[in-house]
């Protein structure tokens, strides 16, 4: 009995063969233009971290996922990655044989062959399995079908009529000719019985369920920095079968080629589908590190892009299956993986910074989502477009959020339910990063690249702590400045998505923090230690604080001290130096014998930091030792000649003193000493010939050395018109304070 045909075949056969004989050549006309439009642009630093916090779906077509065969001979050609069940598309058709009871149709499965391997074949719901004919031996169209297939080598030889038909009927108008040289394909003859009862719906719904085409794996390329292995780029023969998403996504951008040279080689014969990009123009270690946590989690792909696919889009399908987003670095296609957490490769700080950030603070509620609904191509659901049986979602997000907040999202090259549910948590929890914008960077941090995560440390900053992952840098060559958008990078999401911890991760938040506050020195910056100083035989008790300023944005240091006491004394002032100091030494005023405390704490224009407290310490006792002593004087013709402010002491007005013993009388001129420290005591002595200069307390050194005149003791102020505290005299010598000292001092 004649095969009746379905309407719309007749219009199909006639022009099939001549498209069959193309082949791979006719498939080289495929243009990839609009694909290097879409990427050779500049992505925007806002589109970066968009794409990064909000729910991203790849607008990839459904060529193939159908239940029909494609009726179009000319239509689109498609590839298969990973393993996948699909009809195929129909490039011919035509009843053939005694009594035209055979109906043969030849189809095309995948381009850029040859796929791995073929794993099971559908009609119309039901398994079948085939003989070593190729004639079906179970199921009901046992004995009325036969099936062959071709891997799609490159080259090939035509698919040939199955053996055993009647007659030794074969499929006119199919010759040897057509030929599928790089194009994986099967053909099916249903064959109908006399009472027209073999296949009562008329065709067929066939799903041909195979492992797709090879990938190159520059981990198994022994010429490749790591890898090991015998896969070539240059040699199709070398490379394997692979699901992993993130390796179709470096063979897609490689491009997909055929023909009888490289045979399916980069860069050699004809493209046929993918972008074409040249190996110089891919950062393959970013594939290589986000193809590894592929891996490790377990996720694989299926997929079945077609040339009518945008190919930019397809990238980002194959991408998101592998968790990963695409990205630019240094010129090149890259990938930011997005599935694992990341070593921070550098520490910022205020010094690393060439001007201001940009900062949004808070996840947009537009784009913030606690609840998705995720779809995938579901081999159980016929291959098809399946929604997850439960919502994914996170109670404490809910509660955050005042309620749901529900999303659909599609995975459309993802077949693993457990694999859609994990990506989606995954997604959920990147919608919710709070922290995001830009930062510019000095020359020196040029090698932060788009998927290096880098940590804000910076006392007193609002994201001081802060974990931020890199999403796209612009380089400034006239001023050498790199100006990076990040977005934060909480790490306690990835095993919450992955299944491992079942509670969700509280995203980092800013710390608002008062501009005038400033960070005080953290407890360990400085130490306190009572030390004692020889001078020419003489010993000297001091306090010495040691440390450095670790607050970048600090302007001077404060050094202050007291005596303990009960209740507490007023700090008295020791000193305020440059950022760059490590000790400060405290003599002139210090008491022997007594404990003392210390304190510093750290300036910033106005704005003054809490004291870190130290000591209590207790320092020794003077021994001067004995020698020529200083000339004193006995009177003076003015008793307080001396004025003084934070760095220097003013003889004001010239006058005269009668030295002790001898009688003398000394004219003694105006001056200035300079160069002094803020609030300590200095001995002020003159030498004739030399003039005026001071030593701090106690003197020891001018005060044993008889050629000096000691005129008398000053401080100098803190700067602020305070004064410290007035000290003991030294044995045997009197005076204190801002008062000169005389022989009625002693």
């Amino acid at each position: 009995m004649p095969f009746l045909l379905p309407a719309a075949a007749s219009a199909v056969s006639a022009a099939a063969p001549a498209a069959a004989a193309a082949g791979a050549s006719a498939a080289a006309s495929a243009g990839i233009g609009a694909t290097l439009t879409s990427i050779a642009g500049n992505v925007l630093m806002n589109v970066a971290i968009s794409a990064a916090m909000s729910i991203f779906q790849p607008q990839v077509g459904v060529a193939g996922r159908t239940f029909e065969w494609t009726l179009d001979p000319d239509g689109p050609i498609p590839f298969a990655a990973g393993r996948i069940g699909v009809p195929g598309s129909a490039v011919y058709r035509k009843t053939f044989g005694p009594d035209l009871m055979y109906y043969g149709i030849p189809s095309v499965l995948s381009g850029a062959g040859p796929i791995d391997g073929f794993e099971g074949f559908m009609a119309d719901d039901e398994t079948v399995t085939f003989d070593g004919s190729g004639k079906a031996v179970s199921s009901q169209y046992a004995g009325e079908l036969w099936y062959k297939t071709k891997l799609g080598t490159q080259p090939d030889t035509a698919i040939t009529s199955p053996t055993g038909l009647k007659n030794g009927a074969t499929l006119p108008g199919w010759t040897s000719a057509h030929r599928l040289s790089g194009l994986a394909s099967y053909m099916i003859v249903m064959g109908e019985n006399s009472k027209g009862t073999a296949f009562p719906t008329g065709e067929i719904k066939p799903i041909i369920t195979f492992r797709g085409l090879k990938v190159y794996d520059p981990r198994k390329d022994s010429t490749y920095p790591g890898g090991s292995g015998a896969h070539r780029l240059a040699d199709p023969a070398t490379w394997t079968y692979s699901a992993n998403p993130i390796l179709w996504a470096l063979k897609w951008t490689l491009g997909l080629w055929a023909g009888p040279n490289g045979k399916g080689a980069p860069q050699v014969d004809y493209q046929v589908g993918g972008i074409g990009a040249k190996l110089s123009g891919i950062d393959i270690p970013a594939f290589v590190a986000a193809a590894n946590v592929a891996d490790a989690n377990g996720w694989t792909c299926a997929a079945y892009p077609t040339t009518d696919d945008d190919k930019h889009q397809v990238l980002t399908g194959f991408l998101q299956a592998g968790g990963a987003i695409y990205a630019q670095r240094a010129g090149k296609i890259s990938c930011i993986q997005r599935a694992a957490p990341r070593t921070s490769i550098v520490t910022i700080s205020a010094y690393d910074t060439a001007g201001p950030l940009e900062i949004d603070t808070a996840a947009s509620r537009i784009d913030r989502i606690n609840t998705l609904r995720p779809r995938f191509w579901s081999e159980p659901h016929r291959w098809q477009m399946t929604a997850l049986d439960q919502e994914v979602t996170a109670q404490a997000y809910r509660d955050e959020d005042g309620g749901i907040r529900p999303s659909g999202i599609d995975y459309p090259y993802v077949t693993n339910a457990r694999q859609a549910g994990q990506l989606a948590a995954l997604q959920i929890a990147n919608t919710r990063e709070g922290i995001a914008g830009v930062i510019p960077l000095k020359p020196h941090l040029q090698r932060i690249r788009p998927g290096d995560a880098f940590t804000i440390t910076e006392a007193g900053f609002v994201l001081n702590g802060l974990k931020c992952l890199c999403l796209n840098t612009d380089y400034d060559p006239a001023t050498g400045v790199v100006r990076v958008s990040f977005v934060s990078e909480t790490d306690a999401k990835y095993p919450f998505a992955l299944g491992q911890n079942p509670t969700p991760p509280t995203p980092q938040v800013l710390t608002p923090v008062d501009p005038r506050y400033v960070s005080p020195p953290a407890i360990g910056d400085w130490t306190l230690a009572a030390e004692t100083l020889v001078e020419n035989g003489s010993s000297i008790p001091i306090i010495a604080f040691t440390g450095a300023c670790e607050n970048a944005t600090a302007e001077s240091v404060i050094f202050e001290f007291r005596p303990v006491d009960d209740p507490p004394r007023l700090w008295a002032g020791a000193g305020v130096e440059g950022p760059a100091v490590e000790r400060k030494e405290v003599g002139g005023p210090i008491t022997q014998g007594t404990a003392y405390e210390g304190a510093v704490s750290y300036r910033r224009g106005n704005n003054v930091s809490d004291r870190l407290v130290l000591g209590p310490v207790t320092v020794g006792s003077y021994a001067v030792s004995p020698g020529p002593a200083a000339r004193r004087l006995v009177s003076q013709s003015i008793d307080y000649p001396f004025t003084s402010d934070g760095a220097s002491i003013t003889i004001a007005s010239a006058f005269t003193g009668v030295v002790e013993g001898s009688g003398e009388t000394v004219s003694f001129p105006t001056g200035l000493v300079t160069g002094l420290a803020n609030s300590t005591q200095y001995g002020v002595f003159w030498k004739a010939g030399v003039g005026y200069e001071a030593e701090a307390y106690p003197a020891t050194t001018r005060m044993t050395t008889g050629s000096w005149v000691f005129v008398g003791w000053q401080a100098t102020s803190d700067g602020a018109g305070g004064y410290p505290i007035t000290p003991p005299p030294p044995p045997g010598w009197g005076g204190a304070g801002n008062t000169p000292a005389s022989q009625n001092d002693i």
